[in-house]
């Protein structure tokens, strides 16, 4: 979140929020001076240069937060920023202000990161980072849990993988995975829901009588009573006969119509070029495209999912091609993972723009959005990344197999098909 959202939110002006931060910096930048002065082992003129240089670090420091946290709204280079030069004070506070997430200071080694990418263990005194995470092994996790059914954070990683389907045979070879967030009511069970859900969705089976595990349920942290479904990769065939199970009510529980839950689907970058994910990044965060992407996004931009106008500021390309490989190049197309889009990983691209659902069409239509804009996007040219151009790829009769939820979707929402005739105004008239 920017500072002029969180501006328009709190009633709180820019100057108000700089001041906070300032002052925050004012005690341990007193201290660190005063024990500069203070030291007797050295000559006047050698701690006079020593203040000079940490004077300069904190200018230097003000004008890079200054650029990564307000202009740019970039989380990843803050926290770089702030882990580099080790300034402290109470940084997940100021953080959250500004980007509307949770932050969290390791217990082990201090390191700052986001709440989402921080780790929990029972024998550890508090959420460690990343680095700190592999000095605890499985037997140290939170064995107090009473889930049975819900696994930790990323427990599904080393059992979910590819599901065989009919799109193995087309290249290029796109498959997908997504992670569906649900909070639970208080009047129902979490372990229980867990266990229903699993129950029906949990194995695939095959027409050649294999079984595949289609999904896992893990915890989430950014939830404040569910969980997080997580499936295997696999094509739109198999996601549409699984999910089938959302077409009747999950009771008891809720997606859409919350804070905190999201859907965010991770699709092969496969033989994904530079220029084919720069369009893909354009295509989504084109503002002339806002009503499209909102239509399925089903939510404004956030601090998990923040959109940028990416024809203005053309620093990410710029700074993704400074890498030698073309898989880092990839990698380093957003500045940090809670973009839209999100590039980091290393072999797929995560759309995090959707907005939780629990309805069987709204899931498979995002799903099919996804994968209709990593082919749209392959084909269109700069030029013909727009809407319109969008609607006429996705009717094309090549596409329409892969597209029948989200056309029937997008035509609920009012956008006209292109196979179809528009209305006549003046007969209306």
């Amino acid at each position: 979140m920017s500072l002029i959202i969180y501006r328009k939110k709190h009633g709180e002006s820019i100057q108000t929020i700089q001041s906070r931060i300032r002052n925050n910096l004012a005690p341990r930048k007193h201290f660190r001076f005063s024990n500069i002065l203070q030291r007797g082992d050295e000559s006047l003129s050698s701690r006079f240069t020593r203040l000079q240089a940490y004077k300069q670090e904190y200018e230097q420091f003000g004008r890079d937060f200054n650029q990564f946290a307000i202009k740019e709204s970039s989380i990843y280079k803050t926290l770089r920023l702030i882990n580099r030069h080790s300034i402290g004070c109470h940084w997940e506070v100021i953080l959250e202000e500004i980007f509307g997430i949770e932050f969290n200071s390791c217990s082990d080694c201090g390191t700052l990161t986001t709440m989402d990418d921080s780790y929990y263990f029972d024998t550890a005194d508090g959420r460690v980072c990343p680095d700190c995470a592999q000095n605890y092994s499985d037997d140290d996790e939170d064995n107090s849990r009473d889930f049975e059914y819900i696994g930790t954070r990323h427990s599904s990683r080393q059992i979910l993988g590819h599901i065989p389907s009919s799109y193995d045979n087309r290249k290029p070879r796109v498959l997908l995975g997504l992670e569906l967030e649900l909070e639970v009511h208080p009047d129902y069970d979490q372990d229980t829901k867990a266990s229903h859900v699993l129950d029906h969705i949990g194995k695939y089976h095959n027409s050649a009588g294999n079984t595949f595990q289609y999904a896992l349920i893990e915890e989430d942290c950014s939830l404040d009573r569910g969980f997080e479904i997580v499936t295997g990769y696999t094509g739109l065939d198999v996601h549409r006969d699984q999910l089938k199970f959302f077409k009747d009510r999950l009771h008891g529980c809720k997606s859409h119509n919350t804070d905190s839950c999201g859907l965010h689907i991770h699709i092969c970058k496969s033989d994904m070029t530079m220029l084919h994910a720069s369009k893909l990044i354009l295509f989504i965060n084109d503002p002339e495209n806002k009503p499209l992407v909102y239509a399925l996004a089903r939510r404004y931009e956030n601090g998990y999912c923040k959109i940028h106008n990416k024809k203005e500021d053309t620093g990410w390309i710029r700074e993704a091609l400074t890498r030698s490989k073309p898989k880092d190049q990839l990698c380093s197309l957003n500045w940090d993972r809670y973009e839209a889009l999100n590039f980091h990983n290393e072999k797929t691209v995560e759309f995090r723009l959707f907005r939780g659902t629990l309805k069987y069409s709204t899931i498979m239509a995002c799903l099919e959005f996804t994968y209709a804009s990593w082919h749209f996007a392959r084909s269109a040219s700069t030029n013909e990344l727009k809407t319109d151009n969008f609607l006429s790829f996705i009717c094309e009769p090549e596409n329409r197999a892969d597209t029948r939820f989200l056309r029937s979707y997008l035509k609920d929402k009012g956008f006209v098909m292109t196979y179809e005739s528009k209305p006549d105004l003046r007969k209306v008239a």
